[in-house]
């Protein structure tokens, strides 16, 4: 396209010159550079016209939306609920002993609920003995534990099953009907400890007393009839058992014991630890001999533990090779 119009510019240039006069004036001589100049211009405003009578479409963007980006969401956590038992109250705060327990099983007194040591009662009286118990271990009880009696007086009741499951860590109220016996006078002890479905005994020693009309301090049963010669009778004991304190304090127990078996004792008779808080005690030899119907003080230093409530101690003479014998002697103190 652009060569024809060259040639036609040229071949316009040429027939006018061939009609000029015989005698032409002088031509200006053709600048071809300037020719192809002319005609570029042309070209050039041709196109610009074609392009303002077509304009070209102006290309646009497309915009394509992302996905939008998933949301996680966690999977919900299932929490186990709870298992409450029956029978059961609040935690309260209560001293734990290590040395009570038994494999996973411990326990703990947490209070009298009823019949609280020194009650005084009349002879032939029916009551309830009401213990409330904390499961101080880590395994739970089932309903087929026990409350075993250990010694002292039985007030007519005896080994029996708790009746409910207690959790590790709850508290469970444990309760025994009795009646005070008949033809005993004075202060009468009973002991008792809880006991696994197996028999394997835990825990601290339970004892509670009552007083009854007369003179007699303490009933005279025997808890080992194997040692037939030997038996004991607690006449007094100092601090009175129930007695409130504080942590630390430090105190000497003791314990007037009367021999009423039939076999003197020697220095090398000890008094024994059952159970209990040792209230940083132990088991100690006696250092003297009792005859037959004769009385001794026996001591021991003691210091009161940490913890708040009602704390229980057991004890219980031994002889020299070793066989307890005579009622367990059990006091409480209550740390305030």
């Amino acid at each position: 396209m652009i060569k024809k119009q060259i040639v036609f510019s040229l071949l316009f240039a040429l027939l006018l010159a061939a009609c000029s006069p015989t005698t032409p004036e002088p031509l200006p001589t053709l600048d071809v550079n300037a020719v192809y100049t002319q005609a570029a211009a042309t070209i050039q405003a041709d196109y610009t016209q074609q392009a303002l009578l077509n304009p070209t479409a102006t290309a646009t963007s497309t915009f394509t939306a992302a996905p939008p980006t998933p949301t996680f969401i966690p999977a919900a956590t299932l929490v186990p609920s709870a298992t409450l038992y029956p029978t059961l109250s609040g935690p309260t705060a209560v001293p734990v002993d290590p040395k009570t327990a038994v494999g996973c099983y411990n326990a703990a007194l947490v209070a009298d609920v009823t019949i609280p040591p020194g009650t005084s009662m009349a002879t032939g009286q029916k009551f309830t003995k009401t213990w409330r118990v904390r499961n101080t271990g880590t395994c739970d009880w089932n309903s087929d534990f026990r409350i075993v009696f250990l010694g002292g007086e039985v007030f007519g009741s005896d080994t029996t099953r708790i009746y409910q499951k207690v959790g590790a860590g709850y508290n469970a109220e444990i309760s025994l009907n009795m009646k005070t016996p008949d033809s005993q006078s004075g202060t009468i002890y009973s002991s008792w400890q809880m006991s696994t479905d197996a028999g394997q005994l835990f825990g601290p020693v339970f004892t509670f007393s009552v007083v009854l009309p007369g003179s007699v301090v303490n009933a005279t049963t025997t808890t080992t009839p194997a040692a037939s010669c030997y038996n004991s009778q607690l006449l007094t004991e100092s601090p009175a058992s129930g007695i409130e304190m504080k942590a630390g304090d430090e105190f000497t127990k003791i314990w007037t014991v009367k021999n009423t078996g039939t076999c003197e004792w020697t220095s090398d008779f000890k008094i024994l630890y059952v159970g209990g808080d040792l209230m940083n005690s132990d088991t100690s030899r006696i250092f003297k001999n009792v005859g037959v119907g004769s009385t001794a003080e026996i001591q021991l230093k003691m210091i009161a533990p940490s913890g708040t409530g009602p704390i229980s101690s057991s004890w219980q003479m031994m002889t020299k090779d070793g066989t307890p014998f005579g009622p367990i002697f059990t006091f409480t103190i209550t740390l305030k």
